[in-house]
């Protein structure tokens, strides 16, 4: 989702799932209504959820969900297909797996060419990244793979990019703000969560609790040229409508800072 300098709000997305799981949110289409309320810009769909899973989306539910999410002002981010990635290295799952990808790509594709965001590890068979990377470039999808470390990205070729999960790189001792700036070119996707001081996953800049420096990140984010909204991450929060609300506030706050 490229930020647009004429839209006042926050250049900010956010995961809409946790508000469905944690029933802060009756279900999809009251989560995409709160957040364009609450004055995000976009919305990151889940491919394992329910409600939001491509193969179980007809094609007139597919036009319905796109439709809904336009007609709260926001655009679609990209889309989540969190499986576990030893899935896409094991025999007895990688089928599956590379056809939940196929499905996520299509979908992304249908959304307007939005990125998929596939935990997809270093160690996986060059057969299997292929596959994915052919599939993801006949749909002109780009593929988001999660990095914490620099090892990380010389494996990252087009048309994937990296995405930086912050918290997951502040849980081995990673700086996503240097992470960001080595990223450069190859950065196509940041999750905006914090890591607590006991090791729980958060909103940025929790009192007493906050790890991750988000000025630093910011400036960072600008200084390599990152032009796309970060996703809020709100997976493993204790309250995610709150914690949304709370980000969305502190991320402007620096920018005005």
């Amino acid at each position: 989702m490229p930020v647009s300098h004429s839209d006042p709000r926050p250049a900010l997305a956010a995961t809409i799932s946790p508000l469905v799981s944690s029933r802060a949110c009756a279900d999809t289409r009251a989560a995409i209504e709160w957040l364009g309320q609450a004055g995000y810009r976009g919305v990151q769909l889940s491919a394992t959820d329910p409600e939001t899973r491509p193969r179980e989306l007809s094609q007139s539910a597919r036009r319905d969900l796109a439709a809904t999410i336009a007609r709260h002002e926001l655009d679609c981010s990209g889309i989540d297909l969190f499986i576990p990635a030893a899935h896409f290295s094991d025999a007895a799952h990688v089928g599956r797996a590379l056809d939940a990808a196929e499905a996520a790509i299509e979908f992304a594709a249908m959304l307007g060419r939005v990125p998929v965001t596939v935990p997809l590890p270093p160690t996986s068979p060059p057969d299997v990244r292929a596959a994915l990377a052919e599939g993801a470039g006949r749909h002109g999808v780009e593929l988001l793979i999660p990095v914490v470390s620099e090892a990380e990205l010389v494996e990252i070729t087009p048309p994937s990019l990296a995405s930086i999960d912050c918290a997951a790189a502040l849980s081995v001792s990673a700086d996503p703000s240097l992470l960001a700036l080595k990223s450069r070119s190859l950065l196509g996707g940041v999750r905006l969560v914090d890591l607590t001081r006991s090791g729980l996953r958060a909103p940025i800049l929790e009192p007493r609790e906050s790890r991750l420096d988000a000025l630093a990140l910011r400036v960072a984010l600008e200084t390599a040229g990152f032009r796309r909204a970060p996703v809020v991450d709100a997976r493993q929060w204790t309250d995610p409508r709150q914690g949304l609300a709370a980000s969305l506030s502190r991320w402007s706050e620096i920018g005005r800072a």
